[in-house]
């Protein structure tokens, strides 16, 4: 399996929840993209130390994905788990501050807790 020009150009949409595509052509592979070099360089230390077996690419022209991992199909499954890590090791929490997090998490319970006392209340 080569890495040509046109390989890479996937047209990726700009929005989507997942960073993988089945390989454009050869059906036999499913291509794991990422964007900042730490996301790769992580998926690929557990590619390795997990023996699955892939090609990578990196594109520089690609304005998006620059990272580019083929693997067989046959490991998909697996190698879907390994990607989740990947991208989790270098997410940012949704509400990056603390307080305002648990503050929510806070105001949601006692809504909750409201909405369940007036529905016992109603019967």
């Amino acid at each position: 399996m080569g890495w040509p020009k046109d390989t890479c150009n996937m047209n990726l949409p700009s929005f989507d929840f997942t960073n993988w595509r089945e390989h454009p052509s050869d059906n036999r592979y499913t291509i794991f993209f990422f964007k900042t070099k730490l996301e790769s360089d992580y998926f690929e230390k557990l590619l390795r130390s997990h023996n699955i077996w892939f090609e990578h690419n990196f594109d520089d022209e690609e304005p998006n994905y620059k990272y580019f991992y083929a693997v067989n199909k046959l490991n998909t499954k697996e190698v879907i788990k390994l990607n989740h890590l990947a991208i989790g090791e270098y997410r940012k929490p949704f509400i990056s501050n603390t307080f305002l997090r648990y503050g929510l998490v806070i105001l949601m319970f006692i809504i909750m807790t409201i909405a369940i006392t007036g529905y016992i209340k109603s019967l």
